[in-house]
């Protein structure tokens, strides 16, 4: 997007970005509040305590990827004064005062989530093809509930 030239095209392009950032923050706290009611199911006696805080660490890290991303990308528009408006009609307000090295400052936070979201993404999706084909322990089957079981 910082390579585009100023315009229709790219103000079109960024106000996607910033709507699918606040659809992205309502479902992972809405998924937060569904995952307190009803916790995840045990994890296969065989993972190794390494291997399950690591899950969990994992998990927790998503989570607050997804909400810090949208906080920081919003922050780092609004402390520049510009305004973002979900899906292109309902105005969101400016809830933090004016300030360029607060916008700068959210906006470096806001990039580095970026890739700290994709290494995250990565572990977690090797891990889980890991106990699919290495271990064979019905951990992704346990996440893709449609996946039929191992007899």
């Amino acid at each position: 997007m910082n390579e585009l030239d100023r315009g229709e095209t790219k103000d079109l392009i960024l106000g996607i970005h910033k709507s699918a950032g606040l659809v992205i923050l309502l479902l992972t706290l809405g998924r937060g509040l569904w995952r307190l009611a009803h916790p995840a199911p045990p994890l296969p006696p065989t993972m190794s305590i390494l291997q399950r805080r690591l899950a969990h660490a994992t998990h927790a890290l998503l989570y607050a990827v997804a909400v810090a991303m949208p906080i920081t990308g919003y922050i780092a528009v609004a402390a520049r004064g510009r305004e973002t408006n979900f899906l292109g009609v309902l105005p969101v307000p400016i809830l933090v005062p004016l300030d360029r090295a607060l916008a700068h400052n959210a906006a470096t936070i806001h990039v580095c989530s970026q890739y700290a979201l994709y290494a995250l993404v990565a572990g977690h999706a090797g891990a889980a093809l890991y106990h699919h084909f290495v271990t064979r322990d019905d951990i992704l089957r346990r996440m893709w509930p449609a996946f039929p079981k191992r007899s």
